[in-house]
């Protein structure tokens, strides 16, 4: 700006005018520099990669960050050539021996060979389960066989058989079994299979006998049919071991032949009286006089192996004076609570009747022989008509305030029976204070009726 115009705005112009115009004049100025500026030149350099004659160190903004070189991929070493490989060929993976009867032992022999380009070694042959028995023998030129040990090597072209037995003993339907022969094959392990399809040796008819309830002064007598499924008849026989107090077993050969051989037989079994009290389960084994087809003799008994069967027996033997159920708990209750619980009480014996129960309250056992909460109790004994049971209520009345922690008590029950004249029954329970025992509210008073006019 010339000085003389400078100096002659500022002495006619107020000071906020002069500095409008002053703006104004710069503001102007500094247009017109910008305007006469050279533009900018434009490159197509990437976001992120310095221009060139930049460093790194010199180029801080963040989008134009030279992004990390990427690392050259390396070769990976090629898998490692294999040589020719190893196999074993099996003439059949499964066999199936159709039917068979339970007890049988069932053989066959599994023909194998090394068929690949390079030796086989066989390092073992496991069954899957105990009941097959492998042999594992190489057949030589001649055609003789030796046996083969793990580990040696089998070069083209060698066969081998394997033996594998099936037992069935104590099998029913469907039996199998697989062994597994781990070697260098690729495979690793080659897996063989038997199975067969197993009946019994007997049909039994019912093939269980039930006596379900009955006391220790009772007796029941329960049958059922043995038939054998091969032709011809057998002779029957029960294996030699104790029975239970008070049963019977007797056999009888339907229409037996001279030698005493029948194909059916008629099996009773009598328990009672003077079974023992409680649940019965007692298995009736069953004995043939034919030997299992394939069996050998068992060195521990230097006998055969025959074929049998197995019958179950159950029962629940009642004492002559029983009761249900056998624990009473009163659970979670608070002082002053009402708990109520019952027992029946049940005589089993022909010649015995109720008449005069009596009850009492005792500690849990005889080192603590009194209960502290007996006053609390109350019982309530109810006979039946035929006064061969009843039914004993016993009520909690409430425990008084303070009282926390379990109680524990037996419930005496003197019978009157000349053989058990007393029972003893334990109950138990918890008091916790501090929680009011909810009231019932009374139900309302009904609303008052108003008779009808002119009744």
């Amino acid at each position: 700006m010339n000085s003389n115009l400078f100096r002659t705005l500022l002495a006619a112009c107020p000071t906020g005018l002069l500095a409008v115009a002053l703006c104004s004049d710069v503001a102007g100025a500094n247009a017109l520099a910008q305007a006469q500026r050279p533009a900018p030149i434009v490159t197509t350099q990437p976001v992120g990669v310095a221009p060139a004659g930049v460093t790194p160190a010199q180029d801080q903004r963040p989008d134009l960050q030279r992004p990390p070189a990427p690392q050259e991929k390396k070769d990976e070493p090629a898998p490692a050539p294999q040589g020719p490989a190893p196999r074993l060929e099996a003439g059949e993976l499964e066999h199936n021996f159709g039917r068979g009867t339970e007890g049988e032992k069932l053989s066959h022999t599994f023909r194998l060979k090394s068929s690949g380009q390079s030796d086989l070694v066989i390092t073992s042959a496991k069954p899957t389960c105990g009941c097959t028995v492998a042999k594992l023998e190489v057949v030589k030129p001649d055609g003789s066989r030796v046996a083969y040990n793990f580990g040696d090597a089998l070069p083209p072209g060698s066969e081998l058989t394997l033996e594998a037995q099936l037992d069935t003993k104590n099998k029913n339907g469907q039996a199998t079994s697989k062994i597994n022969i781990y070697c260098n094959d690729p495979r690793q392990i080659v897996t063989l299979g038997l199975s067969a399809t197993v009946e019994t040796y007997f049909s039994i008819t019912p093939n269980s006998i039930q006596f379900n309830d009955l006391s220790v002064a009772d007796s029941a007598e329960r049958t059922f049919e043995v038939a054998g499924k091969k032709p011809g008849g057998f002779k029957l026989s029960l294996e030699d071991k104790p029975k239970p107090d008070g049963m019977q077993i007797e056999l009888l050969p339907i229409d037996p032949d001279a030698a005493g051989k029948s194909t059916r037989w008629k099996v009773t079994v009598k328990l009672g009286p003077g079974a023992r009290e409680g649940n019965l389960g007692y298995p009736i084994n069953l004995r043939s006089d034919e030997a299992v087809a394939g069996a050998t003799v068992d060195p521990a008994t230097g006998q055969t192996p025959t074929y049998g069967a197995t019958v179950m027996v159950t029962a629940r033997v009642q004492g002559l004076i029983s009761f249900e159920p056998q624990y009473l708990t009163f659970g979670l209750v608070r002082p002053g609570q009402i708990v109520g619980r019952s027992l029946t009480v049940k005589t089993f014996d022909p010649n015995f009747s109720f008449s005069d129960i009596k009850v009492r309250l005792s500690g849990p056992n005889d080192q603590k022989p009194e209960f502290p909460h007996a006053a609390s109790f109350t019982h309530v004994v109810k006979p039946a008509a035929d006064n061969k049971s009843a039914v004993i209520e016993l009520t909690l009345n409430g425990l008084p305030e303070g009282v926390d922690g379990s109680f524990q008590g037996r419930l005496i029950i003197e019978t009157g029976h000349p053989l058990k004249p007393e029972l003893q029954l334990l109950f138990s329970g918890v008091c916790r204070p501090g929680v009011s025992v909810p009231v019932t509210p009374p139900a309302p008073a009904p609303a008052p009726v108003t008779p009808p006019k002119g009744g």
